[in-house]
C-alpha cells in the first residue's frame, strides 16, 4: 500500500495522491474494526486462559522432582503475576460495563481483593507444605476461572473468602505513565550526545527495555506496543 501510494504521489495532478490517500486511510480503519471486533472474544477470555496456565503450573510443580522444583515454583510465581493483572482488568474487558459507569469502582476493588487472596496464598509457599499450597491455588484459579466463564466479574471469589482483605491497588496505568516518561526522557538525552544514527537508536532501544524490565519485571514483553509510541513517523 505504501508503494502504491508512493508512485500516486509521483504524478500529476496532487488530487490523485489526496484521493488515493483517502481510500488508503479509508481500508485501513475498516481493517482495524474488522481486527478489532474479532479479537474481543480472545481478549475477553485471557483471564480464563490465565487460570488455566496458574493451574498447569502449580500441577507442573507437584509433580516436579526436587531437582526442578525451584524452578517450576518460579513458574507458577510467573502464572500468578500474569493472573493476577487479566483480574484487575477484567471489568475493563468485560463489555458489559459503561466507561464512566458507578460500577467500576466497586468492581475495581473486588478484584484488588482477589489479587491479595491470591497473594496471600502464594506467600504460603514460603513456609506451608507445597503440596497443600499449590492445591489451594490451582483451586482459587479454578474457582475465579469458572465465575469468570459465567460472567461474574464481580464475585470471581466468595465473600467469605474475601473479608478483611485490603484490596491491592491497580497501578498498571501509572507504570505505563512512568515508562512513558523515562524513555522519552533517554531518548531526549540521548539526542544531546550527538551519537551517530545507528548507535543513538541502539542505545534508546536498549535505554527502553531495561526500563520496561524494571517496571514490569518478567512480563515486560506483554508491554511492548508501549514503544510503538516512540517509532518515527513516515
Amino acid at each position: 500500500m505504501v508503494i502504491v501510494l508512493g508512485l500516486y504521489r509521483q504524478h500529476d495532478p496532487p488530487w490523485r495522491w489526496v484521493v488515493a490517500w483517502a481510500i488508503a486511510v479509508t481500508l485501513l480503519m475498516k481493517l482495524c474494526v474488522k481486527t478489532r471486533s474479532a479479537g474481543l472474544p480472545f481478549v475477553r477470555n485471557m483471564l480464563t486462559i490465565e487460570c488455566v496456565a496458574t493451574i498447569r503450573a502449580c500441577s507442573k510443580a507437584y509433580g516436579a522432582s526436587h531437582a526442578r522444583r525451584a524452578e517450576k515454583l518460579s513458574a507458577v510465581g510467573t502464572a500468578l503475576r500474569r493472573l493476577e493483572g487479566d483480574v484487575m482488568r477484567a471489568h475493563r474487558r468485560s463489555g458489559t460495563v459503561a466507561f464512566l459507569s458507578p460500577r467500576r469502582r466497586e468492581l475495581k476493588a473486588h478484584a484488588g481483593q482477589v489479587v491479595a487472596v491470591l497473594r496471600k496464598a502464594e506467600a504460603a509457599l514460603d513456609h506451608g507444605p507445597h503440596a497443600t499450597v499449590l492445591g489451594e491455588i490451582a483451586g482459587l484459579a479454578a474457582t475465579i476461572g469458572e465465575q469468570h466463564v459465567t460472567g461474574h466479574i464481580g464475585a470471581l471469589l466468595p465473600r467469605s473468602a474475601l473479608e478483611g482483605k485490603q484490596p491491592v491497588r491497580d497501578r498498571e496505568v501509572l507504570r505505563v505513565a512512568v515508562a512513558v516518561v523515562l524513555i522519552a526522557g533517554g531518548a531526549v538525552g540521548l539526542a544531546f550526545l550527538g551519537l551517530p544514527d545507528k548507535a543513538a537508536v541502539a542505545a534508546g532501544a536498549a535505554w527502553a527495555v531495561v526500563i520496561m524490565m524494571a517496571l514490569f519485571g518478567s512480563n515486560w514483553a506483554r508491554y511492548l506496543p508501549v514503544l510503538d509510541l516512540f517509532k518515527p513517523g513516515p
